[in-house]
């Protein structure tokens, strides 16, 4: 937390549209002499991407903000980060509703005609914040405390209680209930005559007087017992001295003594019986041990019992099935050196301290990876000393819960996150790339019409324009893997029959892998349908096959199987994003040099390769991850140096049955021509993207309206003066999607026709909403691509088309 009196910079999230008005704020900032940074934004979007990212200090909101208000940025911030102070800074902002802000959770408000409050509004603010923060974490520390306390005292068979000088209870333990029938709740504030009687207190109150003078006292009393005779009592009291010397209460633990004060009237009676008195205690000792060591070898925690030297006394089965030995194997062994922890370099020391500790009366707990018989195998250590009755240390107990599975879900978890965040980069570098090729290949096509005009004086300018052009295409193919790696490529899913599917990829892979690999391929007859994009399918195995052939210069054997497969709990519980069920599975092994650990870590991310310059773009893998993720399915790596690859990609199964045949090739897109008085509707907030589409489409000869974004498109087609055959609109817009245009335009004007475009089309679900098939014309396109898309779609032929329908 930023302290201005430290000169620590104060991080400030400045919710303000006008950047005067913002400008204004950091000059009286800076004439107060606070240190200060500022983060400036006025949107949604931008509130949410900048809390996600940074820790700020104090939020300052304007009440009034386009498209996105002051009331919202509260909420949002109220949502996201409940502990930074938000102080609205405003010109419109009236008493009343400064009111409603505070109690809403804003912390303060300051209108712009008297900035010089901020300062001190700030570091109010931010030191209320510190304060309650500081007021949380001790509160945290005493119920902690108290619910230590109240575990430990549980625990115990006796009467644990505190009182006051009046007393009247303060605290009690459960063994109230089983004494008296009593609920430790219920006795808050009750005198402590209430629960023993008006005779048993008279008796104790002389000793209890004792006790408020500063003394310890012990004495025996007859305490009345729920649904028995009374029974003998042994009571402690210990007071409470506070910082003046008084005496603020007393604890008192009431012990059960009954039956010892049984066995001294028996010895005291007859010490005939005396024997028969110790066979009987001799024998229930017995029973004891029995049921302790019962417990012991029952327990699913590894438990050791050492010497105070760390030699082992007993070990239960647990422990024992982990280095597959017997408690003869390992009797009287040092333990730090017993085959729980030979086999692992460095931690038989750690043991061995951690011993030494306990047996001089300090515990200690340890995460540590062990090389066992049984495999390798993470485990929750803890030593602590063993006391006896006087405190004194006898022994040293070592146990340890194995966390193996919980470390391998957790390290699943973080990659799959770390991927998912590569992939939200990615995505958002798709698009953005995709708007600049729009209008690269935009125009080098029309420089292409121009030069055609000039017949073969132009012959080198455009073998040039075409190279261009080639280029450009071959940087759209790129931002396609981009996008299917972070999952926001539009999919044409198809039922498909795997086996039908990859069989017909035999020759091409043959001719791929040349005549050094080795192919195989195994089917499974009875293989369930799963819903997919086929030619995305075909896309990674040729992906796969291809890396599988590189890691195999010399030659080598590549299998391809096709089978099903059930992901069970336990799967899902190591791989939290997956959940169980019933799946196909399409696995491509090679017999190549295989990688290491650390490849394996990084071999799904963008641009990621281990192949020299110019051999590849990294990413191949990446676009196959994306694609699978995107399918609702799983992808499964195995690999190892000199042990080969194997690659599994899983696919939830489908209800849908098997097809009979491979669907029809979609056809080409043939020549269109222009509808007379057409007029298109262009919505779209790149500018560069915007003016090169509204220049072509008049030059193809329509009538063309343009707005920046998704509210002005409205306001023209709500106009009686406008009329709009077709809405061509980008689906990324801030404000109002595309999605939610078209829905209220298709509401507003139910015959219009509707295109999509975009450089990658976030939020696909919700294009179902729009209620009606949805054709979408990816970015980047050319002057022919956008010709053709758009005739289609005033013919209202867009299924199937254009991009396909999502």
């Amino acid at each position: 937390m930023a302290d201005a009196s430290s000169g620590t910079p104060i991080r400030i999230l400045m919710v303000e549209d006008n950047a005067l008005d913002a400008e204004l704020i950091s000059l009286q900032l800076g004439r107060a002499g606070l240190p200060f940074t500022a983060e400036r934004t006025w949107s949604h979007q931008g509130m949410v991407a900048a809390l996600q990212g940074e820790r700020f200090d104090v939020i300052l909101a304007d009440h009034v903000l386009p498209g996105f208000d002051g009331d919202a940025a509260l909420a949002l911030a109220c949502e996201i980060a409940p502990d930074i102070p938000f102080i609205f800074v405003s010109g419109t902002l009236t008493e009343e509703l400064a009111v409603k802000a505070l109690k809403r959770g804003a912390r303060d408000y300051v209108v712009k005609s008297r900035l010089q409050r901020l300062p001190d509004a700030i570091v109010r603010a931010i030191s209320e914040a510190k304060e309650r923060r500081r007021l949380l974490k001790v509160e945290a520390e005493l119920r902690d405390s108290h619910q230590r306390m109240r575990l430990i005292t549980d625990s115990l068979p006796a009467l644990i209680a505190y009182f006051g000088r009046d007393h009247r209870y303060r605290f009690a333990n459960l063994a109230y209930f089983e004494w008296h029938g009593r609920e430790p709740q219920s006795l808050l504030g009750m005198h402590a005559r209430d629960i023993v009687g008006d005779e048993a207190f008279e008796k104790m109150q002389v000793h209890l007087d004792q006790v408020l003078q500063g003394r310890r006292v012990s004495f025996e009393t007859l305490s009345r017992r729920r649904g028995a005779t009374p029974r003998h009592a042994q009571v402690d009291c210990v007071p409470e001295i506070g910082p003046d010397g008084a005496v603020m209460g007393y604890y008192a633990m009431a012990r059960d003594i009954s039956e010892l004060k049984h066995a001294q009237s028996l010895l005291t009676a007859s010490n005939a019986s005396l024997e028969q008195q110790v066979a009987e205690r001799t024998s229930a000792l017995h029973r004891s041990e029995s049921r302790l060591q019962a417990l012991f070898e029952s327990s699913f925690q590894h438990q050791n019992l050492l010497t105070l030297d760390g030699r082992i006394i007993d070990t239960n089965s647990a422990s024992l099935a982990a280095i597959l030995a017997t408690k003869q194997d390992v009797h009287g062994a040092i333990y730090c050196e017993s085959a729980w922890f030979a086999a692992t370099d460095g931690v038989p020391a750690i043991v061995c301290q951690a011993v030494l500790d306990a047996a001089a009366g300090t515990a200690s707990r340890h995460e540590l990876e062990l090389r066992l018989p049984t495999g390798k195998r993470a485990f929750e250590f803890s030593f602590r000393p063993l006391l006896d009755h006087q405190g004194k240390v006898t022994a040293v107990v070592s146990e340890a819960v194995e966390t193996t599975a919980r470390r391998q879900a957790e390290e699943a978890l973080r990659q799959s996150q770390k991927i998912e965040a590569v992939g939200q980069l990615t995505g958002g570098i798709a698009h953005d790339f995709n708007n600049i090729l729009t209008v690269i290949a935009g125009n080098v096509e029309y420089a292409q019409l121009l030069i055609d005009r000039l017949g073969d004086g132009a012959g080198n300018a455009g073998r040039a324009l075409d190279n261009a052009l080639k280029g450009v295409m071959r940087a759209a193919n790129v931002t396609q893997r981009l996008l299917a790696f972070s999952r926001r490529q539009p999919l044409r899913n198809l039922p498909v029959d795997l086996n039908a599917q990859v069989s017909d990829m035999q020759d091409m892979l043959k001719r791929s892998l040349g005549e050094l690999v080795q192919l195989e391929m195994l089917h499974s007859p009875d293989i369930w349908c799963v819903e997919i994009d086929p030619s995305q399918l075909e896309a990674s195995v040729l992906n796969l096959a291809v890396n599988a052939r590189d890691a195999m210069p010399e030659g080598g054997r590549l299998t391809i199987e096709v089978d099903n497969a059930h992901l069970d709990e336990d799967f899902s519980a190591q791989n939290p994003d997956v959940p169980p069920g019933q799946y196909a599975m399409v696995r491509v092994r090679d017999s190549g040099h295989g990688m290491s650990a650390e490849t394996v870590a990084r071999v799904f991310e963008p641009f990621f390769t281990t192949k020299e310059v110019g051999r590849g773009t990294g990413l191949g893998l990446s676009m196959v991850y994306g694609f699978v993720k995107q399918s609702g399915g799983h992808v499964l790596l195995d690999s190892a140096p000199g042990a080969g690859t194997t690659i599994t990609m899983l696919f939830p199964r489908s209800s849908a049955p098997l097809p009979s045949s491979r669907p029809p090739e979609e056809p080409r897109r043939g020549l269109y021509q222009v509808l007379e008085d057409t007029t298109v509707l262009v919505a779209e907030d790149n500018d560069d993207v915007r003016a090169y589409t509204v220049e072509t489409l008049r030059q193809l000869g329509y009538r063309v309206l343009e707005a920046h974004d998704g509210a002005s498109a409205m306001r023209l087609l709500e106009r009686t003066d406008v009329t709009v055959d077709l809405l061509f609109s980008d689906i990324v817009m801030p404000g109002m999607s595309g999605w939610e245009l078209a829905k209220r335009a298709l509401q507003h004007k139910p015959a219009l026709h509707v295109l999509f475009t975009s450089g990658y089309p976030r939020d696909i679900d919700a294009s179902g909403t729009v209620g009606r098939n949805i054709a979408i014309l990816p970015k980047p396109f050319t002057r022919s691509d956008l010709a053709g898309s758009i005739q289609l779609a005033l013919q209202d032929e867009a299924a199937g088309t254009a991009a396909g329908s999502p």
